[in-house]
């Protein structure tokens, strides 16, 4: 029986926190080293469409162990990648996304997710988790900021916002990041489960309790945040969100280990761009739901 683990790091204005949790078949097995951050909640000039779903600082009722339970499948163990893996987990979502906020499952070529590379499959569930909800997506995953990630998930850890530059490559300025990390997830859809359904409350998020209610849905947050990367932050210029993800299979610690890193810009595109969501779109036949 493998281990689930969880982390979450965000830095705002130069504040950094974190706060690591556990997730097994059985319940909890990690204690809070520290508190969670959450990013600003997304403000309007950040909905892409009319939203759905609930948004920060608001946050599902509970916490929902996935159903089916994908970590203990034989079909998922071991960090497996295929297409029953996968439909079990994007069953999970879907029953988690009915349940807690009465939206449909995701909508995506799955035969062309699974092409993609992990990093490239995390950078897509951000943004089918964002787009849902009616919030503009992460448009590029950046080489720089998959660096910063790939460390993080070489070390069964958050992305080290501190390493993240004061200018990116093409003359950005980022105005906000975070960070999560998941370890023994499996795949990048078994990580999005446990960062966006199962973060609250009676959950295995051990930095989550009734006395220390700022440790509950840290990663969510960061995946649904604004990040101050506005317009009117920016001086009417240009702004977007970007990514970074990271990837090994074999962790030190849990198996497969996992990261993402976003980071709100203002100023030009980044020039290291790896992967865009446009593409993204393409492959994937995505659209706004």
């Amino acid at each position: 029986m493998g281990a689930f683990r969880l982390a979450v790091c965000a830095a705002v204005a130069g504040a950094t926190l974190a706060g690591p949790a556990g997730w097994t078949a059985s319940g909890l097995a990690a204690t809070p080293s520290g508190p969670s951050a959450r990013p600003a909640a997304a403000a309007s000039h950040d909905r892409a469409v009319p939203w759905t779903g609930i948004l920060p600082p608001h946050n599902p009722s509970r916490s929902l162990p996935p159903v089916p339970f994908f970590l203990t499948s034989s079909h998922c163990r071991g960090g497996q990648d295929g297409p029953r893996c996968n439909t079990l987990v994007l069953r999970a979502i879907a029953r988690a996304r009915s349940r807690l906020e009465h939206m449909r499952g995701m909508s995506f070529s799955l035969a062309a997710y699974e092409r993609l590379r992990p990093i490239e499959q995390l950078f897509v569930t951000v943004n089918l988790e964002r787009i849902s909800r009616g919030l503009r997506p992460a448009l590029e995953l950046t080489k720089s900021l998959d660096k910063i990630a790939q460390a993080g998930a070489n070390a069964d850890t958050d992305p080290d916002l501190r390493r993240v530059p004061h200018t990116l490559p093409g003359g950005g300025q980022p105005r906000g990041e975070g960070g999560n990390w998941a370890g023994g997830a499996d795949n990048a859809l078994g990580s999005d489960y446990g960062w966006m359904y199962d973060d609250g409350l009676h959950s295995p998020n051990a930095a989550c309790s009734r006395a220390h209610r700022a440790g509950c849905w840290g990663h969510r947050d960061i995946i649904l945040g604004s990040f101050f990367n506005s317009a009117q932050i920016c001086g009417g210029g240009p702004n977007e969100l970007v990514m970074g993800a990271g990837h090994i299979r074999s962790g030190k610690l849990y198996g497969d280990s996992e990261t993402e890193l976003l980071v709100g810009v203002c100023g030009p595109v980044p020039t290291d761009v790896v992967f865009t969501w446009a593409k993204a779109k393409r492959l994937l036949h995505i659209r706004h739901y």
